[in-house]
């Protein structure tokens, strides 16, 4: 987090994996908006995740860090955007 790339990002891609999961959340916690594949690419290719934007009033940020809450939540990227 104290490296000036990820500082000056507005957008940070992490993978779906599990133990990327406190990452997830650290971008999230940051202000930043989350990129991420979708597991198994399910429901499309990529999702975005913002706290201003996905968290809904009663939501924790973890509840948008796992793949259950990316899907619910997120906002699809498609290959055509």
């Amino acid at each position: 987090a104290d490296l000036p790339e990820f500082q000056s990002a507005s957008l940070v891609k992490v993978n779906p994996d599990t133990p990327q999961r406190p990452v997830r959340r650290l971008v999230l916690s940051e202000g930043k908006t989350l990129l991420t594949p979708q597991p198994r690419l399910r429901t499309g290719f990529f999702s975005t995740l913002s706290v201003d934007e996905n968290l809904e009033p009663g939501m924790r940020v973890d509840q948008l860090t796992n793949s259950k809450g990316v899907a619910q939540h997120g906002t699809q990227v498609t290959l055509d955007a």
